[in-house]
């Protein structure tokens, strides 16, 4: 595995996903095998004990979770760093990319995603515990956090990349690819709520 996005849905992933099968990496955005990659890395770490064990094939992971808790699926590696020692243990040279929009835009798109900020509130998530991200400060402070997390334990790592989603020049140069393509994929189609 070249890379993972350890960051938040809402913030580029598919994006991110597009961009590198462009530049001719394979990459998968929470899907792999018609199976739900946060699934597969939890099987890989419990059963083989390493989290990639079961995405053969991939160049990179775009996004990790999924919270359809009508299908009872609810994982969150991604956030979760049991998990993401793990990777680091057995992949030293996979680069984790923390994807990053502002934590208020982030909020936002999440609750404009149709019922996502109510499947994350009945979802017990690492760092959103169930009953938690109804509310749009919840979920900005929860997404601050966690990027403060990931600076904390990573900021140092040379195999690390802190990327601003509206500006993706650095995530080329970390790879060792040239990026052919730079847009907006899946865009929220539901309109911003005015300022108040």
């Amino acid at each position: 595995m070249r890379a993972v996005v350890i960051g938040f849905p809402k913030s580029g992933t598919s994006t991110i996903q597009e961009a590198l099968t462009r530049s001719g990496l394979t990459a998968a955005h929470w899907r792999w095998n018609d199976r739900p990659i946060g699934q597969l890395v939890y099987e890989g770490l419990f059963a083989e004990g390493d989290p990639f064990a079961r995405l053969h094939g991939l160049d990179a992971v775009t996004q990790m979770d999924v919270c359809q808790p009508h299908l009872k699926l609810n994982y969150w590696p991604n956030l979760d760093f049991v998990v993401l020692e793990a990777i680091r243990a057995r992949h030293p040279r996979c680069l984790m990319v923390l994807n990053r929009r502002e934590p208020a835009a982030i909020a936002d798109s999440i609750g404009r995603w149709y019922d996502m900020r109510d499947r994350f509130a009945i979802s017990d998530i690492p760092g959103l515990p169930r009953g938690f991200g109804r509310r749009p400060e919840e979920l900005v402070g929860w997404i601050e956090r966690h990027h403060a997390a990931v600076l904390a334990r990573f900021g140092g790592d040379p195999a690390f990349l802190d990327l601003d989603v509206t500006a993706p020049d650095r995530l080329g140069a970390a790879l060792g690819v040239r990026i052919a393509w730079w847009g907006r994929a899946n865009v929220n189609k539901v309109a911003p709520a005015a300022a108040s």
